[in-house]
């Protein structure tokens, strides 16, 4: 009998994600990682579309996080 309190579809996701060497989070990303940095750019940036651009800005380090920064 399934587990009532865990969705199926959760658990064929995070096998899915652990074959491919990936996991599902729980928690938000750091704030030095490329996704965190993204994170923080949008929250200091609303509104504005994301591009390939900022991607690699923050994939390297260089995407900066406040208003007056935007690139």
């Amino acid at each position: 009998m399934p587990h009532p309190h865990i969705d199926p579809d959760d658990i064929g996701l995070r096998f899915a994600l652990q074959i491919l060497g990936a996991e599902l989070a729980d928690s938000p990303p750091p704030a030095d990682s490329p996704l965190g940095r993204l994170r923080q750019f949008t929250a200091a940036n609303p509104g504005t579309v994301l591009t390939t651009d900022h991607i690699r800005r923050a994939i390297d380090g260089t995407l900066p996080t406040t208003p007056s920064d935007r690139p």
